[in-house]
C-alpha cells in the first residue's frame, strides 16, 4: 500500500513509500497451525519418513514413553483414529514460537522493501558471518577461527547489515510472551547496545535493535536506556520503515509544496492517482504558491 503526492518538479507522480505492517504474533499462529498439518497429513499418508523430519524428537520419544507403546503400535493407532493423530499432531509439531529465525528473516525483509525505496539495502547474514568480540571488535567467522577467538568471547551476531544511504548493522527478535529465551531477548539487545555505545559511539555507522515484541514495558526501557546515544536505534519493524521514510526518501523535502498543491487542486491524497494532471497547469499552480 502506498501514499501518493504530487512531484510538481516533473510533472510525474510521485509515491511516498506506506510503512509495511506485519502481525507477527498471527503470522506465528498461522506457522503453528501449518506445523500441526504437516504433521497430521504424514500420518494419514502413512508415511513414516516425512513424519520424523518435521517432529520435535525429544516430545516424541516422552510420547512413547508416557503410552508406554512401541512405535508399531501408536503409528497404527495414529493412521486409523483422526481424533488421536489431531492432539498427537498438536503435541509433536515443532513449536513456531521456537523457529524464530523464519520471523526474524521476515523482519529484515519487510523492513528492507522500504529501505531499498530510500536508497538503502539490508543485506542478511548468516549467523556466524559477523560477531561483535567483547574487546571491541567485529570479526568474520574466518578471523574467529584464525585469531582463536572462543565464542564465549564474543556477543550476540549481527543479523544484517545495513549499506548506502544509511550504514550499520542490525540485530533482530521477535519475541511474545514472557518466560524462557524470550526473557533473554533483552538482556543480549541490551548487553550489545551497551557494547556498541562503549566502542562505537563515535561513529557514522548505526547499531539498530529491532525487535517486534508483547513485552511493551521492557521494549520502551530499553529504548529509553539508549536514547541519547544517535547511532543506537531501538525499533519495531514499522519504526524503523518510518525512520527511512522520514530522513532519506528523496520526496520528503518537498511534502510542504506538495501540500499546498493538494489544497489548491481538492484532491484526496489517497485518490491522486486517478487523475491525469496537465504539466503547464502544474507548473503554473506551483509557481502561484
Amino acid at each position: 500500500m502506498f501514499v501518493c503526492s504530487i512531484n510538481y518538479t516533473h510533472s510525474l507522480m510521485k509515491f511516498i513509500p506506506a510503512v509495511i505492517r506485519v502481525d507477527f504474533k498471527l503470522m506465528r499462529i498461522t506457522r503453528q497451525n501449518e506445523n500441526n498439518l504437516l504433521v497430521y497429513n504424514t500420518m494419514k499418508s502413512n508415511n513414516t519418513i516425512e513424519f520424523k523430519k518435521h517432529i520435535n524428537h525429544k516430545e516424541f520419544i516422552r510420547t512413547l514413553e508416557e503410552l508406554e507403546t512401541p512405535f508399531e503400535t501408536f503409528w497404527k493407532k495414529c493412521t486409523e483414529d483422526d481424533m488421536f493423530a489431531t492432539v498427537i499432531a498438536g503435541r509433536l509439531s515443532k513449536c513456531s514460537s521456537r523457529q524464530g529465525t523464519k520471523d526474524e528473516n521476515e523482519q529484515l525483509k519487510t523492513c528492507n522493501k522500504t529501505a531499498q525505496l530510500c536508497g538503502i539495502n539490508i543485506t542478511l547474514l548468516t549467523t556466524t558471518e559477523l560477531r561483535p568480540v567483547k574487546n571491541g571488535t567485529i570479526v568474520s567467522r574466518k578471523e574467529m577461527i584464525l585469531k582463536k577467538i572462543e565464542k564465549n568471547n564474543c556477543l550476540k551476531s549481527f543479523d544484517a547489515k545495513i549499506s548506502g544511504k544509511m550504514t550499520g548493522f542490525i540485530a533482530a527478535k521477535v519475541a511474545f510472551g514472557s518466560g524462557g529465551h524470550q526473557d533473554n531477548v533483552f538482556e543480549e539487545m541490551d548487553v550489545l547496545a551497551h557494547w556498541w555505545s562503549v566502542y562505537k559511539r563515535d561513529i557514522e555507522e548505526y547499531l539498530v535493535v529491532l525487535i517486534d515484541t508483547d513485552l511493551t514495558e521492557k521494549f520502551q526501557g530499553l529504548r529509553k536506556k539508549y536514547e541519547l546515544f544517535e547511532n543506537i536505534k531501538v525499533f519495531d519493524h514499522c519504526d524503523f520503515q518510518t525512520h527511512v521514510i522520514d530522513h532519506y526518501y528523496e520526496g520528503v523535502e518537498e511534502s510542504a509544496t506538495v501540500n499546498k498543491l493538494y489544497d489548491k487542486l481538492s484532491v484526496d491524497k489517497l485518490s491522486v492517482d486517478k487523475l491525469s494532471v496537465d504539466k503547464l497547469s502544474v507548473d503554473k499552480l506551483s509557481d502561484s504558491i
